[in-house]
């Protein structure tokens, strides 16, 4: 046992070593990395532990592997901002930074509230939800899952909004003049479920960051309750108080 986590942290930190080089710019953009012969050297290990090293810096996506000619740096795209504060709205957010974007309802359902979201909406068991599950995009690919859930005595007949679903806040305001105010998140990173991995279209062993929030009516009153899986690898979180 001793002899495998020893391993493990030597392949991590071989990983460390090659992105630290990479972010300093000791190796540039479509250049190739030191091969795998030069890194067992430099390392005192042997081309396993060095495959494991590589192998995770490509699913990272910072190199990219040629057959024959050895791991060449990639271009890394800039960590998109995810602003957190009491108005927050994925499309505003994007809209300010220029990126296109999209949101897709891939679920919903009306249904008796869980115990989670009776706590966090102050609802009782005989009280129905409409819990939505949202895809959000940007530039075309899958960043975020949401889980949102709000009582139906707030949003009565929502369902006969969602037929060309674009933005659950713009359904909201237009229709129930409602605009939620964020009371409290919680974060967690964790690894993701298979399906949200596989919706997310995430790389093997890459965390998400989980967003819980509570968002209220301007009364005061809970108005929705969301579990929001954001991609851990493009992303960085700004809390504005």
């Amino acid at each position: 046992m001793k002899r495998t986590r020893e391993e493990t942290l030597r392949h991590l930190q071989i990983a460390e070593y090659l992105i630290r080089n990479i972010c300093e710019g000791h190796y540039a953009v479509n250049q190739k990395i030191p091969s795998e012969n030069e890194l067992c050297s430099k390392f005192s290990v042997n081309r396993n532990t060095v495959r494991q090293a590589i192998a995770r810096l490509t699913n990272l996506g910072w190199v990219t592997p040629v057959h024959g000619k050895g791991c060449f740096v990639n271009q890394m795209p800039d960590p998109i901002v995810y602003v957190l504060s009491s108005k927050t709205r994925f499309s505003e957010n994007m809209k300010k930074q220029g990126l296109e974007h999209s949101s897709q309802l891939i679920h919903w359902e009306k249904a008796a509230p869980d115990k989670e979201e009776q706590r966090n909406l102050g609802l009782s068991e005989t009280d129905l939800v409409y819990r939505l599950e949202i895809l959000r995009s940007i530039d075309q690919k899958p960043v975020s899952i949401t889980t949102t859930v709000m009582p139906e005595q707030d949003v009565q007949l929502f369902e006969s909004h969602l037929n060309q679903f674009q933005s659950l806040y713009h359904i909201l305001i237009e229709h129930y003049q409602l605009q939620p105010i964020r009371s409290k998140s919680i974060f967690q990173a964790s690894l993701p479920s298979l399906n949200d991995a596989e919706i997310l279209e995430l790389p093997e062993n890459v965390p998400i960051l989980t967003i819980e929030s509570v968002m209220n009516h301007p009364s005061g009153l809970p108005l929705e309750y969301s579990i929001a899986r954001v991609r851990g690898d493009m992303h960085k979180c700004l809390v504005e108080f």
